[in-house]
């Protein structure tokens, strides 16, 4: 009974007992536990990520560009001449402002998804580094009992025990692979998010509040032209039919949109940069989420 008792304790640390092949199987099943856990635990998190934001990005630089391409076709921003037309470009900018809108939003959720994974993927990472830790210390151990193996004739059940030593120790060999893996891998997300996390915050705080002031500032404009434009046509039918044709003074357009309108295109172009490295780094992002959930299967 006592020598029952010594082999539970022994085997409780984690030994290997030459014969026994309980602790063989018990050997190295903890790290392997482990590994188990923290793939089940990374898949589910790849599983639940946000993939909308690439879409977003790309419905975003279509408005742009072809609002752009409406700037660039027509001889003024607003027509004078052509209401319609006009007012089709107006509501092409609120358009864009629409669009602008969702996809600040989604940028600010997409931070936070990143934000929140980064430290679930860091705590899993240093895990790991144990797990590894772990598993090289018990192949070291496994490796050295092999080497202790009797030379010559030794019982057959004996050298089925080392052969199955020899085929677990392969087998956690596999595992430390794998998790080496799937720390690299976790490491370049990790980096990658970093990159992405910070571009956002360069959109969301910098960027998209620019392009929107200078819509805003074009918007603005033509509406005080617009109300001119009224003033004006009332001032006319005052000087023709009231005041018998005394002259009242006309109130002159804000002639200011063309630099508004060169201020737009440059920040056009910067926020279509920023959206391309977002795009880029989007696409990065989800092929390491591929590689490292193929790892993991």
């Amino acid at each position: 009974m006592e020598k029952e008792g010594n082999e539970i304790e022994v085997l409780e640390k984690n030994q290997l007992i030459v014969g026994n092949d309980d602790s063989i199987l018990l050997f190295g099943g903890e790290a392997q536990q482990q590994l188990r856990e923290f793939s089940k635990t990374i898949s589910n998190q790849l599983i639940n990520s946000n993939g909308d934001l690439e879409y977003l990005i790309h419905d975003l630089l279509k408005e742009i560009d072809d609002f752009q391409v409406s700037i660039e076709k027509k001889a003024g921003i607003f027509p004078k001449s052509n209401v319609k037309m006009r007012e089709r470009l107006i509501k092409k900018y609120n358009d864009v402002l629409v669009y602008m809108d969702k996809m600040e939003l989604a940028l600010k959720l997409q931070e936070a998804q990143l934000i929140k994974d980064s430290r679930l993927f860091g705590k899993l990472s240093r895990c790991i580094d144990e797990t590894l830790s772990n598993l090289q210390t018990n192949i070291s151990y496994g490796n050295d009992v092999v080497n202790q193996k009797p030379k010559g004739q030794i019982p057959d059940d004996i050298k089925t025990w080392y052969e199955r030593l020899s085929k677990k120790i392969e087998d956690l060999g596999i595992s430390h692979t794998v998790a080496l893996q799937t720390k690299t891998q976790m490491n370049l997300m990790l980096e990658n998010n970093a990159r992405l996390i910070d571009r956002i915050m360069e959109a969301v705080s910098g960027t998209i509040p620019i392009w929107r002031n200078q819509i805003t500032i074009l918007l603005g404009i033509e509406k005080m032209n617009r109300n001119l434009e009224i003033q004006n046509r009332v001032a006319e039918i005052t000087q023709k039919y009231i005041t018998n044709g005394k002259n009242i003074g006309r109130k002159k357009r804000v002639e200011s949109t063309e630099l508004c309108i060169e201020k737009l295109m440059n920040t056009n172009e910067t926020l279509k940069k920023v959206l391309d490295d977002l795009d880029s780094m989007e696409r990065k992002d989800v092929g390491i989420r591929l590689e490292l959930s193929d790892s993991l299967r």
